[in-house]
């Protein structure tokens, strides 16, 4: 979550999930593991985050539209990991794949690779809302406050390498 300050009053741009972050979750083989079941999510670029924030930093006058106001950024339409991952993998002509897990085989596996258990909790806390679809909600915060529409995920500006969120 970012605010962002003018004139003594905030605006709380709170971003959904970034994009980018399967990615990064991906292993040495590109394959993106965890239990997120069939939910869905908005996910976000960077770029149009970074565009709110800007729009929102750059609104001239004495008082500006967004003044106390919470904004959630979201991408233009709610994916599956599935659905995001082939993006994934269609936008970077790797061979991503989201293979889906139970949360007891999630935590199994990364208690194996020695990851401590606050990191595993975080991480398996990410699918279970995406899972549950508290992740899923659309808004029409990036048009509304940028003029442009949100960025569909396989047009992203980058992707991380792999393993970069462990």
């Amino acid at each position: 979550m970012k605010s962002v300050i003018a004139e003594g009053v905030a605006v709380i741009v709170r971003a959904g999930i970034y994009a980018s972050t399967p990615a990064a979750l991906a292993d040495d083989d590109l394959v993106v593991s965890g239990p997120g079941g069939d939910g869905r999510a908005a996910f976000v670029t960077h770029d149009d985050i970074a565009d709110v924030i800007t729009a929102v930093a750059l609104d001239e006058g004495p008082r500006s539209a967004h003044d106390g106001a919470t904004l959630e950024v979201t991408g233009p339409e709610a994916l599956t990991l599935e659905e995001m991952v082939a993006r994934i993998a269609s936008a970077t002509g790797r061979p991503y794949r989201y293979v889906p897990e139970t949360v007891e085989e999630a935590f199994a596996r990364r208690w194996r690779l020695g990851i401590n258990g606050v990191q595993i909790e975080s991480w398996i806390s990410w699918y279970q809302a995406i899972a549950s679809g508290e992740l899923s909600a659309v808004t029409d915060v990036v048009p509304r406050i940028t003029g442009s529409a949100a960025t569909p995920v396989e047009r992203a500006g980058w992707w991380p390498t792999p393993k970069t969120a462990w």
